[in-house]
């Protein structure tokens, strides 16, 4: 935090280091190293290690999801400075990536279009991609380092706080020159349109978010209130060295609730899809 202060006073950003430093979070940054990584270990594509007997996941459809990431949560673990996510087991994240697939994750229905689940002391075998799979991505090792974040200007846990308006254009520019492109854990979300926490909320109480209605619809049910309960779990990027593009150069962004992260409850993730 102090060298956060220290660069943000140099860039003239006084009035805005503190607003935001009672929102600055840990994360854990994912960096993709070339090659595959070992069996058990973290890994951005390539193929999976799923605990033995499982199939591979599909959609209520039939429709095989594409596998995007496992993470061991061993390697996490020294770099998750507040302990949020579990000492031990695996992480797996698979995702529509068919023709008819790329849910945008603002409609409730969206929820077929994403796994997300966690074991711990399963017994794994790597698993082969099924015959229809439409889309595979090229593997990558990940190492991992522990960084702090601070929210984006339009974050939706900001709420109604002031920040100064004669500060804003060189905050867009240090937030661009600081956030560079990041696949990570936790933190806080580098947001392409806006931010997605009430978002999130709104569609776990089946609230389509496709239009302005929407948002109308949770603000007199007093939604807003609920969205600092959501946080990030993972953000992946358009990591074109893989094959992986989400839309226009976008990013994929998994999202869980405080008491659903604290219960291991994974598979309650919402994911949402931006893009340019």
């Amino acid at each position: 935090m102090e060298r956060i202060r220290e660069e943000m006073l140099e860039a003239g950003l006084a009035g805005h280091y503190e607003a935001l430093a009672p929102f600055a979070r840990s994360a854990v940054y994912m960096e993709l190293q070339e090659g595959e990584s070992d069996f058990g270990a973290s890994r951005m594509g390539g193929c999976p290690d799923l605990p033995a007997g499982m199939a591979w996941p599909r959609t209520e459809g039939g429709v095989a999801l594409s596998f995007i990431a496992q993470i061991n949560f061993a390697e996490v673990h020294p770099f998750d400075k507040n302990g949020e996510l579990p000492e031990t087991g695996m992480l797996w994240f698979f995702y529509d990536c068919s023709d008819e697939g790329m849910p945008w994750g603002f409609d409730p229905k969206d929820a077929d279009g994403w796994r997300v689940f966690y074991r711990e002391n399963a017994e794994l075998v790597t698993a082969e991609a099924p015959d229809d799979l439409e889309v595979t991505f090229t593997g990558a090792a990940i190492t991992f380092a522990q960084r702090i974040d601070l929210p984006g200007y339009d974050s939706d846990i900001l709420g109604d706080i002031e920040l100064p308006e004669e500060e804003d254009d060189a905050y867009f520019d240090w937030m661009d020159e600081r956030e560079g492109s990041c696949n990570k854990l936790l933190g806080h979300s580098d947001n392409i349109q806006d931010g997605m926490e009430l978002e999130c909320e709104n569609v776990a109480n089946g609230i389509y978010c496709g239009d302005p209605s929407g948002y109308e619809k949770a603000k007199a049910m007093g939604l807003e209130k609920n969205a600092g309960r959501w946080k990030l779990l993972m953000q992946v990027e358009s990591n074109e060295e893989l094959g992986m593009m989400w839309g226009d150069m976008g990013r994929l962004y998994l999202w869980i609730t405080d008491e659903d992260l604290k219960a291991k409850r994974f598979d309650k993730s919402w994911l949402i899809l931006q893009c340019g």
